[in-house]
């Protein structure tokens, strides 16, 4: 008894170092990390990415080991869905503490982007200040949106996917919502619905998962920023941290890149062992347009060994059929009050409550399980990266 209260404790104590529930605390934490390592390692180097001269810049730290670079790049980026930085912040914080304990890999170098959506961090999004989905966002090609890329699935049910009226009484909000949700299930099927509602639109301003009619100011930033960063390295290994799908507790790769591709074969190769979701999976499963983890394939020279990945944090899970129903809700709901307002502001604070709490659980049970798994898997990712044949 003694010991187990003793280990809730330490816990407890782990969790409140790292999980914080501002973006300014998360922040301030991050830049003093990044200055002990920098101290330690002086060959490393903390910069920022400004893209705005409203919103915060992007703060970034390039981790250099030794006064040679290493031809292996891993790069740990985080907050692309605002909210979702949260709990991306604290892994990669909890990196930088076992940096600076010598625990990392001694044979690459690092590059740590925290935070790049940072309106929709700071203020509990997912979207940034235009309403759009950045990981919807990551298109080059003539600096427009491809028209190939139009979602005739969220066109279809548009309507149930964006209201354009005030928000009600929550709960008979959530029985219509259930019963239309049911229906549309009933009538396309699960891999249908899932490709329509989370895929990307950009078609519908005021819609859910809106992609952007041309790239964002802080895309093109990125783009900018990724091609200096990368010069020198022949293979990176980009690991994108995000929360809220999959099961409860749990955590899993996804993979955005074709099958067949170079770099689905790079993959294959330093994911040995670990849960990773394909294109073609099927199920909840969605290929999204305009993904951030398909950037550096798009920019770098085709020579380079790109292996990007999602890792995704399961939270109260969505992959059962309540539990799907509930995730739905609050998304849509969260997007037509911030549009359309709500009738009363209980409700308003209810399902902004709700929606902050999905993406990121006031658990310490969740929060302790989640870094342990999280790191765990990052750490075997690294290890076969650190093995990656490279050419």
């Amino acid at each position: 008894m003694t010991n187990t209260l003793h280990t809730n404790k330490n816990q407890s104590a782990y969790t409140k170092a790292l999980f914080f529930e501002t973006y300014e605390e998360c922040r301030k934490d991050f830049l003093i990390l990044t200055k002990k390592v920098k101290k330690k390692f002086p060959e490393s180097r903390i910069e920022k990415i400004t893209f705005s001269k409203v919103e915060d810049p992007i703060d970034s730290f390039f981790f250099q080991p030794k006064k040679k670079r290493s031809n292996r790049l891993i790069l740990i980026t985080s907050g692309i869905h605002g909210v979702e930085g949260f709990t991306g912040s604290a892994v990669q914080r909890l990196f930088l503490q076992e940096i600076l304990s010598g625990n990392f890999a001694k044979g690459c170098d690092y590059f740590f982007l925290h935070g790049i959506n940072t309106f929709g961090f700071k203020n509990r999004k997912r979207v940034n200040e235009n309403n759009i989905d950045l990981n919807r966002n990551f298109f080059f090609k003539k600096e427009k949106i491809p028209k190939k890329e139009r979602n005739l699935g969220y066109r279809r049910f548009a309507s149930f996917f964006t209201p354009k009226f005030p928000f009600t009484f929550l709960p008979l909000e959530f029985a219509i919502f259930f019963l239309r949700f049911l229906g549309i299930m009933l009538r396309i099927g699960i891999t249908n619905f899932s490709n329509a509602f989370v895929r990307g639109q950009y078609e519908y301003k005021e819609g859910l998962y809106f992609g952007g009619k041309r790239p964002e100011t802080v895309v093109k930033r990125l783009k900018r920023n990724f091609k200096d960063q990368c010069k020198g390295y022949k293979s990176i290994l980009h690991l994108d941290l995000h929360t809220g799908h999959g099961e409860a507790n749990d955590v899993v790769l996804i993979q955005n890149a074709d099958l067949g591709s170079k770099e689905d074969q790079f993959i294959s190769q330093v994911t040995n062992g670990q849960s990773l979701l394909k294109p073609g999976s099927g199920g909840a499963f969605y290929k999204t347009a305009g993904d951030f983890t398909d950037l550096l394939s798009k920019i770098l020279p085709n020579d380079k060994e790109i292996i990007p990945l999602t890792v995704e944090i399961g939270t109260t899970g969505n992959t059962k059929f309540l539990q799907a129903v509930w995730t739905s809700f609050l998304i849509v709901a969260e997007n037509r009050i911030r549009h359309y307002g709500s009738w009363f502001q209980k409700n308003r604070y209810a399902i902004e409550e709700k929606f902050f709490r999905y993406f990121y659980p006031d658990s310490e049970f969740w929060r302790y399980t989640i870094l342990m798994k999280t790191r765990d898997m990052m750490h075997e990712i690294i290890r076969q990266f650190c093995e990656f044949p490279s050419k």
